[in-house]
């Protein structure tokens, strides 16, 4: 929670812009400035190390003081009134799911239906189907560009889930089978990274692609996201664990280890592949801060950018507003809906005692 709120950016930015008087005004929002819109890289990169340093420290003095505290309560936790926390969870979520019912009630009626009933509990009501129903969603499908922003979303995500297992699984598979040297340092390095915002070395990439003149392309986009310490992480978790039996008997028919790792290893580990995808997509999908700085031509924005474009039009109405955001949500309430056994099983295989 702590790392979350010191690498808040997006919410300042879009919501409040820094302000009133730079009350809102964050360490990465300032970071993100001085790269981006000041063009003072390297003061922005020292100010980018400088952060992570101190974060780093702060995740180290954290774990310290909160580690004798969690064995000295575990027990308590464990005996205690769970049953309880359990109602107060259910009936929290309920009171979350309010502004998603009403978003999804109120996106199919006209602007002054939504004034009509915004004080009473006709808003989390939709209206009776009739001819004019789904105008919103129409509108919104045929008067926009947005088809395309999500079709180049879907594209950038299966690109970036292809080039992510292999370059992700393979750097996972050498950290869990191959003996090489200073193989545990580079498991720390890849552990620290871990806590590093990303917000914080964004300037770097830009500098990295602007210089390369990748600006504005789609390998510009796709080349800093493919290396993903979290998933690098994650694979060598659950690779760890596999037995070399396997490996040994596949040595004797002349199998090496990348072809092992793709035949083999990828295969039997169904289970963090399928969690490393629904991460890779949910992470593109909701991505907004860096395509918005890779990207200038309206031909390759995402669905994220691509709602901040239509719902900033003054012409788009509030009913059209939420039927886009709608759009936006479906996919996401969809791959959780599909996937959520699958992505608590590949986190929970991070613990396996063998890492």
């Amino acid at each position: 929670m702590t790392i979350g709120a010191f690498r808040m950016l997006v919410q300042p930015m879009v919501m409040t812009g820094g302000g009133p008087n730079h009350s809102t005004y964050t360490i990465v929002y300032n970071i993100y400035e001085t790269g981006t819109v000041n063009w003072e890289m390297g003061l922005a990169s020292t100010m980018a190390i400088v952060f992570t340093i101190f974060v780093v420290v702060l995740t180290i003095i954290q774990n310290v003081l909160t580690k004798d505290k969690e064995e000295r309560h575990v027990n308590k936790k464990q005996k205690g009134l769970n049953w309880l926390l359990v109602a107060f969870l259910l009936i929290l979520s309920v009171f979350f799911l309010f502004p998603v019912i009403w978003m999804l009630a109120n996106s199919f009626k006209p602007d002054a239906a939504i004034t009509a009933d915004m004080n009473s509990v006709a808003a989390f009501i939709p209206p009776v189907p009739d001819g004019s129903f789904f105008d919103n969603y129409i509108s919104i499908l045929t008067d926009t560009n947005f088809v395309r922003y999500m079709a180049n979303t879907l594209l950038y995500a299966a690109i970036l889930i292809v080039l992510g297992i292999i370059v992700n699984g393979l750097a996972g598979y050498a950290l869990a089978k191959i003996n090489f040297p200073f193989r545990d340092q580079w498991l720390l390095v890849i552990l620290m990274l871990l806590i590093v915002p990303t917000e914080t070395v964004i300037t770097i990439h830009f500098l990295f692609i602007a210089k390369l003149g990748l600006l504005d392309t789609v390998v510009g986009y796709i080349l800093p996201m493919i290396v993903n310490p979290f998933n690098i992480f994650l694979f060598r978790q659950v690779f760890v664990s596999l037995p070399d039996d396997v490996y040994e008997a596949a040595q004797l028919d002349h199998c090496g280890p990348v072809k092992y790792c793709f035949t083999m290893v990828l295969p039997m580990s169904k289970t963090v592949v399928a969690t490393v995808s629904v991460f890779t997509f949910l992470g593109v999908w909701n991505d907004y801060l860096w395509p918005s700085l890779v990207f200038t031509s309206s031909d390759l924005l995402t669905a994220q950018i691509g709602l901040n474009s239509i719902t900033a039009n003054d012409n788009t109405t509030m009913g059209q507003t939420l039927a886009v955001i709608t759009l936006v949500t479906i996919p996401v309430i969809i791959i959780y809906a599909l996937f959520s056994k699958q992505i608590v099983a590949g986190v929970m295989s991070t613990g396996s005692k063998e890492g």
